[in-house]
């Protein structure tokens, strides 16, 4: 019997009122054309609700793309003054589809080339998202809930859950650190025996505060502002005080995660994505994919003479559709479908299978030739 379509109580628990298929009875005149929530508090709202109403609106929003955003004494004659704020303006500052850029508030986002359909299992996302990293939104209008971007990480375009989405945090904020280790888990106190809030996987990015021991505090920001402190290992977040030339240290941490393709996260990561996290995490952009990766690279590729004869740590090579990072003389890193995971295996051995079926390789990297290519490319 509520008036309204939806209920925000002060937990920030959203509670459903009429069906939507329902004529509301929350505001009188526009009843026929309209849907209704109400907040619990009269003036004085919680964190938890303006959050709740952020997730409602951009859900209500993907349904009914033409609606505006009002407060029930901004439609009407009335001597009401309820909801006692500015209900439209708060919606332009707080829907991150309406800015031109936003930030990932979840653990891993998909990128899709195309919106999935409507009740039907997804396919392989072409990439993946990781939290607090940056997108530009390209299209707001929601196709099935998803919106098109821009990963500013690396450029990737595809469509992206919008509610996967929220606003960027002010600038008083501070700056977010990344995550270096290959996953780590975020608490709710400085104990590994406390609530778990996140599971975060490096490339991953969270707001640092001080240190509790062996832990730093960590803020995660999320719907309408919303802050939550957690608490992660210090070594998760340790800072780079002079850059590390060892990149394939942070490669080997990914040992034994699943491939996944599309994957970029220790829960599931592909070859590509493998070679971008473990730059990444010394400061270095490289492209996602194995292709574009091969082309950035090419200034730093070997000789015709000197390719393929010998190999030291650091060395990359690429096949068509596949690259793998060398740890020594003898062996290369690669996450691939063969093994099913991120796995050593001799170099000799991985470029005679791998030729029985995608071909030769046709690029090696060297080590010391792609550091100062990119040491040049970042300091331009």
């Amino acid at each position: 019997g509520a008036g309204y379509h939806a209920i925000i109580t002060r937990d920030g628990i959203c509670h459903p009122g009429r069906p939507e298929y329902w004529q509301g009875a929350h505001v009188k005149t526009r009843n026929h054309d309209s849907v209704g929530v109400c907040l619990i508090g009269r003036h004085e709202f919680t964190p938890d609700q303006f959050a709740a109403l952020e997730t409602l609106l951009l859900t209500w929003s993907s349904r009914y793309p033409n609606a505006n955003v009002v407060g029930h004494r901004d439609i009407q004659e009335t001597h009401k003054t309820c909801p006692n704020f500015d209900a439209g303006k708060w919606w332009a500052a707080h829907n991150p589809l309406a800015q031109n850029q936003a930030m990932v508030m979840t653990e891993i986002a998909p990128i899709y080339r195309m919106p999935p359909s409507v009740n039907q299992l997804p396919p392989a996302p072409e990439t993946q998202a990781l939290m607090a990293e940056k997108v530009r939104i390209l299209n707001r209008h929601q196709d099935n809930g998803y919106v098109e971007i821009e990963l500013l990480t690396d450029g990737y375009r595809g469509w992206i859950d919008a509610g996967a989405l929220c606003c960027i945090p002010e600038k008083d904020a501070g700056t977010a650190q990344p995550i270096r280790a290959a996953s780590c888990m975020i608490t709710a106190a400085p104990d590994v025996k406390s609530a778990p809030l996140a599971s975060l996987s490096m490339g991953a990015f969270v707001w640092t505060g001080t240190t509790v021991g062996s832990f730093t505090e960590i803020k995660l920001y999320g719907r309408a502002g919303k802050m939550q402190t957690g608490y992660l290992p210090c070594d998760a977040v340790v800072p780079l005080t002079d850059r590390q030339k060892d990149w394939p240290a942070f490669a080997e941490r990914f040992l034994g995660a699943p491939y996944k393709w599309g994957g970029r996260s220790a829960a599931g990561l592909d070859c590509s994505a493998l070679i971008q996290l473990a730059l990444a995490a010394i400061g270095y952009k490289v492209p996602r994919d194995s292709g574009p990766q091969q082309a950035f690279m090419a200034p730093a590729a070997k000789t015709p003479s000197q390719a393929f004869r010998s190999f030291q740590r650091g060395d990359i090579i690429f096949w068509d559709g596949h690259v793998g990072v060398c740890l020594n003389e003898t062996d290369i890193l690669h996450a691939n479908a063969h093994h099913s995971r991120v796995a050593i295996e001799p170099i000799d051995d991985a470029i005679e299978r791998i030729a029985q079926t995608e071909g030769q390789p046709t690029r090696h990297i060297g080590a010391e030739q792609l550091l100062d290519l990119l040491d040049n490319v970042a300091g331009t």
